[in-house]
């Protein structure tokens, strides 16, 4: 049997644990966290834009293949100040694995304050729609009228709704956030209804300066699902004058992966990771690879206040 019509077989074989779990990753999640968290939109004080390409398992046919692209800028600031302001932003996400299909379209609203002297609490929601869709074109079968895929034309159109909140200083950020809270019921593939679980996520680091040009920045998300395993991600990165970034990753039993980040023209950044698989399916993948580009007017030569990676 082709590999394709394996993974296939595999998706539809444990449909109802992937339809709640695949939630788009990303190795190179401080350059992307605004992909997870609301709370980020506005934490510069420029515009921000995003553009990220994920090829997954690149060996297998079908393999998920995410495509995101996301902007936020403040609507209300303070000229002098980073804190007490309001910001939006937008996100487009592409996720396709095997035969199935998910788009999301999603509006971010965050607000930034001061709850001490040089601590930053800022509080975000996205709102948006979801549309999945299975392709039965996809699909080798014996029996093409199997009760499984009776419903495999249909299109689901779902509301998702994602709070979040994130604390820096200038030495530590931590922060949580609730994908697809609203855990809606749908009718897919199969025999009984679906449900799209809600995930959270809790991320914290430290920010620690080695030397006047040098710092390096630990961090951890943990990404937590109901009855599956906790998902830990362990990143340690070297920065070097925020202009070049070197480190690696660890996702427990599934990948190591190495990253790199480079900025230049003063407001541009291009950053990659590549993924190491560590799991079974490394016997017939080549591994993972991520591209990730941003773009901000307000450069690298004059960092803000704060000195978090993530809105640096």
């Amino acid at each position: 049997m082709k590999i394709k019509n394996i993974l296939i077989l595999l998706f539809l074989l444990q449909f109802q644990q992937v339809i709640s779990q695949q939630i788009p990753q990303f190795t190179h999640h401080l350059m992307n966290h605004f992909a997870y968290n609301p709370a980020v939109a506005g934490s510069k004080n420029c515009m921000d834009v995003t553009l990220a390409h994920r090829i997954q398992w690149s060996g297998f046919d079908g393999a998920p293949i995410t495509t995101f692209g996301s902007f936020h800028t403040t609507i209300k600031k303070n000229r002098y100040d980073i804190a007490n302001k309001q910001a939006i932003g937008l996100v487009v996400l592409n996720d396709s694995y095997g035969p199935f299909n998910r788009m999301k379209l999603k509006l971010a609203y965050a607000y930034h304050m001061k709850v001490k002297r040089k601590i930053l609490l800022s509080m975000g929601m996205f709102v948006g729609l979801e549309f999945a869709h299975f392709d039965a074109n996809k699909v080798t079968l014996i029996n093409y009228n199997d009760p499984a895929i009776y419903n495999s034309g249909r299109k689901m159109l779902i509301p998702e709704i994602t709070p979040g909140v994130f604390l820096q200083s200038d030495f530590w950020f931590a922060g949580a956030t609730l994908q697809q809270a609203l855990s809606k019921k749908i009718k897919a593939i199969g025999t009984e209804e679906s449900k799209f679980n809600r995930h959270g996520t809790l991320l914290g680091g430290l920010n620690l300066k080695l030397a006047k040009s040098w710092k390096l920045v630990p961090s951890v998300l943990l990404k937590i699902i109901p009855s599956s395993p906790i998902s830990a991600d362990v990143n340690v990165l070297a920065i070097y004058k925020n202009n070049f970034t070197f480190g690696f990753s660890y996702r427990n039993q599934d990948a190591v992966a190495g990253l790199v980040k480079f900025s230049f023209a003063n407001y541009f950044s291009v950053g990659y990771a590549y993924d190491f698989t560590l799991s079974d399916i490394k016997h017939g993948s080549f591994n993972t690879h991520e591209m990730v580009l941003g773009i901000n007017p307000c450069g690298t030569k004059k960092p803000g206040k704060y000195a978090c990676p993530t809105f640096n």
